[in-house]
């Protein structure tokens, strides 16, 4: 087996390689014994520190020169601001905002240089890789005089550094995140620091001056412009000094078919002549440890020999903390399916007292951090080993106000099948499972996983109708799709709460075998290649299908659906939003004045309504993209049926050519100050605008299936009649269908006359397209008696009369 290779490209190595060049001069520097005063507090770790006269002294044994070393930021305790931005992600207790690896290493004339390391990987020195090793420079960031030494180690002066606003000790590396001003270094103070074997954790203070002020709004006439806010700010932070695994974690290379964060390495084993990179698969290091490898390899359980551990911020309201807990355990049963039990653990974060090593700033610890913050989010980041893409640490945040999101989404969801869903705010124990499942989403994304959201399209929509099929495979095959809860069940399927809410499912299970199966005894590449065909082998099961989350034009990569079918699946969704509909006034009742409860819930609806039309949407011109290798014989590009996209026609002509009356009950708009500009005409606006444009799409389509696909012109021609349908009844026309014709007609003079950047054939039918509406207009206009639809309609005409003799001029002048 090759042994893997990795290199530094320094200073060093350069003026190393030059003959009767030394890297350490001559000068004289006192030894440690006599330059330590007695009066020096000593920090004693991987390195020893000493604080004398004021000042922070760092010892470098020459056994750690050249090792990595993972520096992590984390804020510990956030700045008390005037007015903090609810839209800005970071700034609060428990951040880890920033990350880099350094190394120490010996160099010119009596220095010690700090750099960043460029990882390379290479399975041996061939001719082309040493002169690119030979013909690679990379500048010291830092260079420190040696002020003291030992027989085998070095002292240096970090005083400036540690005080100072350095990307190592400061929040320098987040300032533009944090919106920071100028670093205020009177302000700023060293707090302190401790030392462990392979870690130091360094506290400070660090002030920093206003930053960018947002616009404010214009000023009134006639008075005085208000000057923006200053809003300097003042953090405690802590930075951790972690000294990596000398050997790094085996390599996994990744495969565009599962879905990890990844880690690029720049490769020369495969070809060394090109700049290529390398994948690597973002997890942690489980094995067994080495007096259980024969029990593991017998098939027993064994506990790892680093347990994933995670901490509960003690700021996490008590009633939360269980359900904090059980969210992480979540993921022991897929563990335990690779022969690893205890894998991964949630607890409360120790107190000093019975743990006094544990701050939240060590880089070995992971933990769950509660925000108090107007953001409804939350997140799973990770610091990883960038010569292995082995995760170190992990610091989740959630927001408070994800819980006001939690209850929007399953009250419009699931407040017909779950009685518990109908009252707001919603029970401890309700909040408690929904924030369970937030917990366990966001714990997958720190085991590596990325969002798998054409899971849920694997599932029929009459299996998860079933109550005994939800129980065994749950409504989904991923907790890492976005599918939410149950919203397809109907009252009359019997379901119970726990039915409703999503679980770890078989893809989830299948991805962490992908990741962490342990191989010993083989090569990166050997796994890769026995992986690649176990993967080839699983996704003849669409359960174990895997699609970018980025995919625009495939219907099933969508976040919030669930079903292999949008259009079912979301007529049993509006079924249940008729009937919260029907009962939303008992529901919202409330001793609020200003109808805050009902106004929250028949947002809720009317957003649940708007997002299933977006489902549909995209089944119109789609296509399925399930990149597969070449090996594995399959399509990559595969337009959606003519059947399936007439079927999402026809919803949309039900649910949203045909006026939802149920949606817009007058007496619920009053009381909730709902304006139909701002609540209906600005976001159909949005909506037929994209469903206009699909033409493009259908157009490629085409060109794939030939005759056999829904074409562009029976497209705009099935919209064109829904739309304007019944104009020669001489019936009023209301005022949502006059909003409709005038959005649609608006879309296709965007359009119709592009023949610099569309086919020609798709203008000459949008052209088609707007003489039949002018047309039906203009007879439409003739039987009008009633005065808004018959100037609505006679508008209509002339539009599209100024239209036509802007392209008759247009054609002419060329």
């Amino acid at each position: 087996m090759k042994v893997i290779k990795f290199f530094l490209f320094s200073l060093y190595v350069l003026v190393a390689a030059v003959p009767g060049v030394r890297a350490q001069s001559e000068t004289k520097v006192p030894d440690i014994g006599t330059f330590v005063k007695p009066t020096a507090k000593t920090y004693k770790g991987m390195f020893n520190v000493y604080q004398q006269d004021n000042k922070y002294y760092l010892e470098i044994p020459d056994q750690l020169l050249g090792r990595d070393i993972l520096t992590s930021i984390t804020i510990i305790s956030g700045s008390a601001q005037r007015k903090r931005n609810p839209a800005m992600r970071y700034g609060y207790a428990g951040d880890a905002v920033n990350d880099r690896v350094i190394r120490f290493t010996k160099g010119l004339k009596g220095k010690l240089n700090l750099l960043i390391p460029e990882y390379l990987q290479a399975s041996d020195t061939t001719g082309m890789y040493f002169n690119v090793v030979q013909s690679r420079l990379m500048p010291s960031l830092l260079a420190f005089d040696i002020v003291a030494a030992g027989s085998a180690s070095s002292v240096i002066d970090i005083t400036a550094m540690f005080a100072g606003d350095n990307d190592f000790f400061s929040l320098k590396g987040a300032a533009v995140e944090l919106k920071l001003g100028a670093y205020e270094p009177q302000k700023s103070k060293i707090l302190g620091l401790r030392a462990f074997d392979n870690n130091i954790v360094f506290r400070s203070i660090k002030s920093y001056a206003e930053g960018t002020a947002t616009p404010g709004a214009a000023p009134a006439p006639g008075t005085t412009p208000k000057q923006p806010e200053s809003n300097p700010t003042m953090w405690e932070v802590g930075a951790s000094w972690f000294l990596l695994p000398e050997v790094p974690m085996a390599h996994r290379y990744g495969d565009k078919r599962v879905g990890y964060f990844l880690t690029g390495l720049k490769n020369y084993d495969f070809n060394p002549e090109e700049n290529e990179f390398i994948s690597l698969a973002n997890r942690w290091r489980i094995e067994p440890k080495p007096e259980d490898l024969q029990r593991f390899k017998n098939g027993e359980l064994v506990e790892p020999a680093k347990p994933i551990v995670f901490y509960i911020d003690r700021n996490t309201p008590a009633y939360l903390v269980p359900y904090f807990i059980e969210g992480v355990n979540a993921w022991r049963k897929s563990f335990e399916k690779i022969g690893f039990k205890n894998a991964i653990t949630g607890k409360l974060a120790p107190t000093a007292a019975e743990d006094p090593e544990y701050s939240m700033e060590d880089a070995r610890y992971s933990l769950i951090s509660y925000k108090p913050s107007e953001m409804a989010n939350a997140y799973g980041p990770q610091i990883v080993d960038p010569r292995s893409g082995e995760i170190i640490s992990s610091h989740i945040a959630v927001f408070h106000n994800i819980q006001d999101l939690l209850q929007r989404w399953y009250f419009s969801m699931c407040a017909v099948t779950d009685p518990a869903a109908r009252k707001l705010p919603m029970s401890q124990s309700l909040m408690g499972t929904l924030m369970k499942n937030v917990i366990t989403h966001e714990v997958g994304h720190t085991l590596g996983l990325r969002h798998n959201f054409i899971g849920s399209a694997s599932y029929s929509v009459d299996s998860i109708r079933k109550r005994d099929f939800v129980r065994r495979h749950s409504f989904g095959p991923s907790i890492m799709d976005y599918m939410r809860y149950n919203y397809v069940a109907q009252p009359q399927d019997k379901m119970e709460a726990a039915d409703l809410q999503p679980m770890v499912g078989v893809y989830d299970d299948f991805a962490i075998e992908w990741g962490y199966r342990y191989l010993p005894g083989k090569s990166p590449k050997d796994i890769a290649n026995e992986l690649s065909l176990w993967v080839s082998e699983k996704r003849k099961d669409p359960r174990f299908l895997y699609v970018d989350e980025g995919e625009k034009h495939d219907p099933r990569v969508q976040s919030e659906d669930v079903g292999d079918n949008s259009m079912r699946a979301n007529a049993l969704g509006v079924e249940n939003l008729k009937k919260t509909m029907a009962s939303l006034k008992s529901w919202g009742e409330a001793e609020d004045d200003d109808y805050y409860t009902l106004k929250s819930m028949y947002r809720a609806v009317k957003g649940r309504y708007y997002q299933y039309l977006q489902h549909v949407v995209k089944n119109i011109g789609g296509v399925s993209i399930d990149n597969p290798l070449r090996s594995e014989d399959r399509s990559n590009y595969t337009p959606v049926s003519r059947a399936q996209q007439k079927e999402a026609m026809a919803y949309l002509i039900e649910y949203m050519f045909t006026e939802p009356k149920w949606l817009y009950p007058e007496d619920i708009m009053l009381k909730t100050n709902a304006s139909f500009e701002r609540e209906v005409e600005d976001g159909y606006n949005d909506l037929l605008g994209k469903i206009t444009a699909k033409y493009y799409q259908m157009v490629n389509a085409e060109n794939i299936s030939g005759s056999k696909g829904y074409s562009a012109n029976e497209f705009l021609t099935d919209m064109q009649q829904a739309i304007f349908k019944k104009l020669d009844d001489g019936q009023p026309i209301s005022r949502y269908d006059r909003m409709l014709q005038r959005t649609f007609l608006n879309s296709l003079l965007m359009h119709a006359f592009k023949p610099a950047t569309f086919p020609n054939n798709i203008a000459f039918t949008m052209t088609k397209i707007l003489d039949l509406t002018a047309k039906q207009a203009e007879e439409g206009a003739r039987k009008q008696t009633d005065f808004l639809s018959k100037s609505h309609l006679v508008s209509l005409t002339d539009i599209i009369k100024v239209w036509n003799t802007g392209v008759t001029d247009a054609y002419l002048t060329k």
